[in-house]
């Protein structure tokens, strides 16, 4: 994206922004990294407990149960 006059212009496509076009898409983009940042910690503390409760069971000798 680069600004010509009071829109920012594709070099590769040549679509035209305005500014607080460009700001929202910015936010969103954002918003959606955070979220996926979020989930991937959930899912690591989820995993973690899981494979702590099979290691337990393993060790106890019980049947691994999910």
């Amino acid at each position: 994206m680069k600004k010509l006059g009071t829109f920012y212009t594709c070099q590769r496509c040549g679509l035209s922004f305005k500014p607080w076009e460009v700001e929202k898409a910015q936010k969103r983009a954002r918003d959606e990294i955070r979220a996926l940042k979020v989930d991937n910690e959930e899912d690591k503390v989820a995993k973690k407990k899981k494979d702590r409760i099979r290691y337990r069971n393993w060790f106890e000798g019980r049947a691994d149960i999910d």
